[in-house]
């Protein structure tokens, strides 16, 4: 064998196994609160309506700034761009331990609002997925490029996973600004090893960045999720509902108008003449939404006290993880099942089955979640569906998008996924806060509030899976067929 080779094959791997431990960092700092969301309520008392935003804030900025970082990338090297945003990754985090330390020394209080800016900052490293996508595709041969994105894509899936565990561990034995400092160190490593393994890729354009298309869109998100907190805290008929969602609809739709004249647009238009492309943005931004409307409501489904309805009344933040084990496992297994079996049948085949399985998530969770049997049923199917969307949805893109475009619409896809998980968090909670029960000075949500929550989440599934299969492309190639193809092109 060509020593040449065996060195080419270990370097390969070396890189795939860094940008790989990237995202499924990226992903476990984002989910490992989830756990610990009812116990900051106690720290944040009269900003607890804010709490979803801990979630939110962290996708809606790393939606605004993916494509801008992507861009980045291409102009100044995308080594040189990971590792500034590794290295304000890395400030961001000792700053998200420290939140509370520095908003008590600024207001002698602390202040959600000093999380959320960290959390913010963070949000910034939802740039790194586009930047190892970018690394691997031009440093990786043609026919291993579907494989290597793949596998970082499930680590989306998998870092939730382990997020779920892990940090309802961390915070179970501290506090849950300690999970920032337990995961510091790791990423600090990963950033020393990206600097010296990652070879820079050669620089492959020049121009511009969308700054006014990235405004716009972030600005309309945000308002659009502005308006359903005010919506719940105000009534849906204030003008603090309206104004904001009313200023939304019209920035979103400048945002169009402005990505149809720019030269470098962060949603090229021409990609929308695309079903395969159409449908795949259209579930991933269900896919988003549903995925964090189910990390939003669990935990407080399951922290809520016996005497005031609960049916579960943990106390503890790693019997929450616990209890949410059975999705973590079944998302680590199904990531593997479905990366295979997109690759054999055709990625659309793969994505339109996950979408109809986590249909049949929230159907279960609507009518089964009595008992930790039950809710591990519901959880497990929800989990597997949500794994095969998952590691489907990049390989969809593959399939339906040309060579030379796959790099932006990627970027796209990536895009509407983190603007659906913005979404899924707010929503969630501007649904259960419609069925809300007083007990002393505690406002509590209701069981039906979770139902209702939860028949949100199936009708999005549902409208996931319409699209996937109505916009589904007539002909479609599986992913081997396009490594076969590259090869004998070589």
């Amino acid at each position: 064998m060509n020593p040449s080779s065996n060195v080419q094959r270990t370097r390969e791997r070396t890189i795939l196994a860094v940008l790989a431990s990237l995202a499924l960092m990226t992903m476990f700092v984002e989910i490992m609160l989830v756990p610990a969301l009812p116990n900051m309520v106690r720290d944040f008392p009269q900003q607890a309506g804010w709490i979803p935003w801990v979630l939110s804030i962290y996708m809606l900025v790393g939606a605004v700034v993916t494509p801008l970082v992507g861009r980045l990338g291409d102009m100044h090297g995308k080594k040189r761009v990971l590792i500034a945003v590794m290295v304000l990754y890395v400030i961001a985090l000792l700053g998200g331990g420290f939140s509370i330390a520095i908003s008590e020394a600024l207001f002698g209080a602390p202040s959600i609002f000093v999380l959320l800016f960290f959390r913010a900052l963070q949000g910034v490293g939802m740039g790194m997925f586009t930047l190892a996508f970018g690394i691997v595709r031009d440093t990786f041969p043609p026919a291993k490029v579907p494989m290597a994105i793949g596998i970082i894509s499930s680590m989306f899936a998998v870092g939730v996973s382990i997020g779920l565990i892990g940090g309802g561990w961390i915070t179970s034995v501290g506090r849950w600004n300690d999970a920032f400092y337990v995961v510091t160190v790791p990423f600090i490593a990963l950033t020393i090893a990206s600097a010296y393994l990652i070879k820079e890729p050669a620089v492959s354009a020049k121009g511009s960045l969308d700054v006014p298309g990235a405004f716009l869109l972030g600005s309309g998100v945000f308002l659009f999720l502005l308006s359903l907190v005010q919506g719940e805290e105000q009534g849906w008929s204030s003008s603090g509902f309206i104004i904001p969602i009313v200023l939304s609809v019209v920035l979103l739709a400048a945002f169009v108008v402005v990505e149809r004249k720019v030269k470098e647009p962060i949603m090229r238009p021409s990609l929308f003449r695309s079903k395969g492309i159409i449908g795949a943005n259209v579930a991933a931004l269900f896919v988003g939404i549903t995925m964090f409307m189910v990390f939003q409501t669990l935990p407080f489904f399951l922290m809520t006290p016996q005497f005031a309805g609960g049916l579960f009344g943990l106390e503890d933040t790693l019997q929450v993880g616990i209890y949410m084990l059975p999705n973590a496992i079944a998302t680590l297994i199904f990531s593997g099942i479905g990366g295979m079996q997109a690759r054999r049948t055709g990625a659309f085949k793969v994505l339109i089955t996950g979408m109809g399985i986590m249909a049949v998530g929230f159907v279960s969770l609507i009518f089964l979640h009595s008992s930790f049997i039950e809710l591990a049923l519901s959880q497990t199917i929800l989990g597997a569906g949500t794994a095969l969307c998952m590691v489907s949805l990049i390989n969809v893109v593959v399939e339906s998008c040309p060579k030379n475009e796959f790099g932006v619409a990627s970027g796209m896809n990536t895009l509407f996924r983190i603007i659906g998980g913005s979404v899924g968090p707010v929503l969630a909670t501007a649904i259960l806060a419609t069925n809300t029960v007083a007990f002393g000075s505690m406002v509590l949500y209701t069981e039906q509030g979770y139902v209702d929550a939860w028949t949100a989440g199936l009708l999005f599934a549902l409208i996931g899976l319409a699209a996937s299969i109505v916009l589904r492309p007539r002909e479609v190639c599986s992913v081997d067929d396009l490594v076969a193809e590259d090869q004998g092109a070589a």
